[in-house]
């Protein structure tokens, strides 16, 4: 009888869907501090990679792994790059001024880019990975 068996791309993928899980927690709690920090194309794009992983831990696909490294590289770009704020809140934070945006954010935006970058690597990792490996039984 045969059968498959998760391998480390299975598990790679579920840490992809896990760490954006807690990157769309940490970006909700940072995009809604303070009017004009929402980018609504983040949350979604999000939510579609954990809703990805989800399939594929019980679909394998080759090409699906590709969408979620380029939604997660996209998450983190878009939110490094847009509202001017978050740059503006680390040159602030560095500087040690308020003008371009509120200093006092910057251990949540490091935490989120963080999250983000963790994401990104494992994903693009995972595109390199067998999911699953056939089993003889």
């Amino acid at each position: 009888m045969k059968g498959t068996k998760k391998s480390a791309g299975a598990y790679a993928g579920l840490l992809v869907g896990l760490l954006a899980i807690v990157s769309l927690g940490l970006y909700m709690v940072y995009g809604t501090s303070a009017d004009g920090l929402m980018v609504t194309a983040i949350p979604v794009m999000l939510g579609v990679i954990v809703l990805t992983e989800a399939v594929l831990f019980f679909l394998d696909n080759d090409w699906l792994p590709v969408l979620v490294a380029a939604l997660s590289a996209a998450c983190f770009g878009l939110f490094a790059y847009t509202p001017p704020e978050t740059i503006g809140s680390i040159v602030d934070y560095y500087q040690n001024i308020v003008m371009f945006g509120n200093p006092e954010k910057f251990g949540l935006i490091v935490a989120v880019l963080a999250v983000m970058l963790l994401m990104m690597i494992v994903a693009i990792a995972a595109c390199f990975m067998r999911r699953t490996k056939k089993v003889q039984e």
